[in-house]
């Protein structure tokens, strides 16, 4: 067996040389493992798997085209994600949003948020021309985005502005948990039917002065911005769940996110 050398891709967990000296690198059971994780957690992501569907192995096994095993160890693994829950003779099955997972989401992404600001402010020139290029492009889109009638690309907007700011720190580990995070994020906006109602206003509150204070160097009002804009939609979340009436937001009807959903695959 020979060594790894740095570079080569994490996939390749274990070499071996076979009698004329090639390189071979199997798939080994973790990958398939992985991979049957990441086509089941995109399904849920995407509403494909609605919450309470039943997740049923040998079925999973036919489409994904893999052994029963990886498939077992792909569920238990989402289990510890909170997207499938697990019981004993019932089998595994999608689970729905609840509040505590969403609280836990928001928590962490609002302290990795203020961790990224500190980081580009606490300092003058860490923030390159060419990052405030990328927040101004999307601050702009922002308010362009809240004039559709599709709400598909101010959410898609929305992110992509919250992972730039993380992604200018350059900070590892903050920029990889921040982005794990945001499928969460997507899951909580499909399964909830989450229909936005203040775009604009929410383009300008937590996008435009947000860039805003980010342009001026402006640690504190970036800080408070960034707090209000994860407090908020936190709320609003809760709210959602809980049944009652929410500042911004609402749940869309079934036929309204089908068409909104089509209008987004057109793009």
């Amino acid at each position: 067996m020979q060594p790894i050398p740095c570079g080569c891709p994490a996939r390749i967990l274990m070499r071996h040389v076979n009698e004329t000296g090639a390189i071979l690198a199997p798939m080994t059971q973790m990958e398939s493992t992985q991979f049957a994780a990441e086509q089941i957690r995109n399904a849920i992501i995407a509403g494909h798997f609605k919450p309470g569907d039943r997740l049923v192995e040998q079925q999973l096994t036919d489409m994904l085209d893999v052994s029963r095993h990886p498939v077992r160890e792909a569920l238990r693994l989402l289990a510890r994600e909170g997207l499938v829950e697990i019981k004993r003779n019932k089998g595994a099955s999608v689970r729905a949003v609840e509040a505590d997972s969403v609280i836990e989401v928001y928590n962490i992404r609002m302290a990795l948020g203020k961790i990224a600001l500190n980081h580009l402010l606490g300092e003058p020139g860490r923030l390159t021309s060419a990052d405030m290029k990328r927040l101004e492009k999307l601050a702009e889109n922002a308010v362009k985005f809240a004039e559709l009638d599709s709400q598909a690309e101010t959410v898609r907007n929305d992110l992509e502005f919250q992972q730039a700011i993380i992604d200018a720190t350059g900070l590892q580990r903050t920029i990889r948990y921040f982005s794990e995070l945001t499928a969460d994020v997507r899951r909580f906006n499909q399964q909830l039917s989450v229909v936005y109602t203040d775009r604009k206003g929410d383009a300008q509150r937590y996008v435009v002065k947000l860039f805003e204070s980010l342009r001026d160097g402006d640690l504190g009002i970036a800080r408070e911005i960034w707090q209000a804009k994860f407090t908020k939609a936190l709320e609003r979340y809760l709210s959602l769940i809980a049944d009652h009436e929410s500042d911004g937001a609402s749940r869309v009807s079934a036929g309204s996110q089908a068409a909104d959903q089509r209008s987004a695959a057109r793009k």
